[in-house]
């Protein structure tokens, strides 16, 4: 049976491989377009038809489709643009029906997302295409994240579980790096510039493609923390690990990257202080550790040392600017401070931020990377309680959660999810997916 399972696996990440193989090859046929269109209807059929004692289908559709979104937006999918949050909540709504039965809602989930609505209704309303595209593009994250929330609260997950969430995250990603690598120029004659690169990205938003691998990465070093391997062989997993971790590196964009490192150093730093098993632990670092180091060193070779200069490590000037110079996330982040205090009460309305961040001296219009502070410029003091309740809820979960293991994930995606809002604001489901990982029963 085990056997049975691992060839499963295997022939539905070599299904990956090539689908972003095809993808590629066949860009004029849209195909992209149908298949995300397909995965909806299957969706819908699995929830709606299939026995599911576990309530297990809504979850994995849902995952799947936080791992397909980036490939569905870089191939220029014919979706509407928030596609994978629309589709995560729907998938979820429809597990809820199919339930039938009453739903255990935190309050605090509910409050955090109804706290940012009244800022819609001073949206200056000029037209109701653009009243909606500001609307969607800036809340459809919390509300995708309050109904995951709602969805996961005090509900029982299991390892096997956990481990199916994490493996169907990964094969739309798996889809990814095909589609990367196979696109990507000649390396060895491509001329290298140490700030984020749509060219190595899949010629679309490195910081998105990233965020993307930097989820994969955390999936990955989860499964091998808990001496489990998502598709049955260490070889395997621990070679997609240096794929997604070297795909991560050459986007330029550090914040993906920085983000898996971070939360997962939090995590397993718990984890070690905390159990028994910690020569484990310590050899399984150890091991990681190597692989990152010779991922790093052929990406330094591939770019001449210039991803070095990007992280700050070989010049000294730039290092000393890395903290502060986050692609003007900081100018950014300041100025969505003055205008918090400017409009204190009521904030500027939601998604009005865009263009006046111009008016305050950033010097263009440009969308929000924090999405702490755009609540905050946005919806005022409205938006500082909802923020005041939306940090806190880890630490709730974590205090409510007696087991080691489960603490060590709340604090993997808790981490997780908090540091990609830092960079990329709500701009992905993944954040509100991971967020809501927070909020089970853990049987581990």
């Amino acid at each position: 049976m085990y056997k049975l399972l691992q060839l499963y696996k295997l022939r539905l990440l070599f299904a990956h491989l090539l689908m972003g193989y095809l993808l590629t090859s066949f860009r004029n046929l849209n195909l992209s377009t149908f298949y995300g269109i397909i995965v909806v209807i299957i969706g819908t059929y699995y929830i709606l038809s299939k026995p599911d004692s576990k309530s297990q289908y809504p979850i994995l559709f849902s995952a799947y489709v936080v791992g397909l979104e980036v490939l569905l937006r870089m191939t220029n999918a014919q979706l509407f643009w928030e596609f994978g949050k629309y589709s995560v909540i729907y998938f979820l709504l429809l597990g809820i029906i199919r339930q039938r039965q009453s739903i255990n809602i935190l309050p605090q989930t509910l409050y955090y997302f109804l706290l940012l609505i009244p800022a819609v209704f001073i949206i200056p309303f000029e037209s109701f295409t653009i009243w909606r595209q500001d609307v969607a593009f800036n809340l459809s994250g919390p509300a995708c994240l309050a109904i995951c929330s709602i969805y996961f609260y005090n509900r029982i997950l299991d390892m096997e579980l956990l481990k199916k969430i994490l493996f169907v995250l990964i094969l739309p990603i798996a889809a990814v790096s095909t589609y990367n690598l196979l696109i990507m120029p000649d390396l060895s004659t491509y001329h290298f510039q140490p700030y984020s690169n749509p060219i190595t990205s899949g010629g679309f938003g490195p910081n998105q493609v990233s965020t993307l691998f930097g989820l994969g990465i955390v999936c990955i070093l989860a499964c091998q923390v808990f001496r489990s391997n998502l598709f049955g062989s260490q070889i395997i997993d621990l070679i997609i690990l240096a794929i997604f971790f070297g795909l991560g590196l050459i986007t330029f964009s550090r914040g993906g990257i920085f983000a898996a490192i971070i939360s997962f150093t939090f995590a397993v730093s718990y984890f070690m202080f905390n159990n028994q098993k910690n020569m484990y632990i310590i050899s399984k670092s150890l091991s990681l550790i190597i692989i990152v180091l010779i991922t790093w060193y052929i990406i330094v070779s591939l770019t001449d040392g210039v991803i070095a200069q990007r992280y700050g490590i070989s010049s000294v000037s730039y290092g000393e600017r890395l903290v502060l110079d986050f692609t003007g996330r900081m100018e950014i982040y300041r100025i969505d401070f003055e205008i918090f205090k400017d409009n204190f009460f009521t904030g500027i309305g939601t998604g009005q931020g865009n263009e006046v961040r111009e008016q305050y001296g950033y010097g263009k219009k440009v969308a929000a990377h924090v999405e702490y502070s755009r609540m905050l410029a946005e919806h005022g003091i409205l938006g500082l309680i909802s923020l005041i309740l939306l940090i806190s809820l880890p630490f709730s979960s974590f205090y409510n959660c007696k087991k080691t293991k489960g603490r060590l994930i709340i604090i993997l995606f808790a981490s997780l999810a908090m540091l990609t809002m830092t960079h990329s604001a709500m701009r992905l489901a993944i954040p509100s997916f991971i967020f809501g990982l927070i909020f089970p029963k853990y049987d581990i």
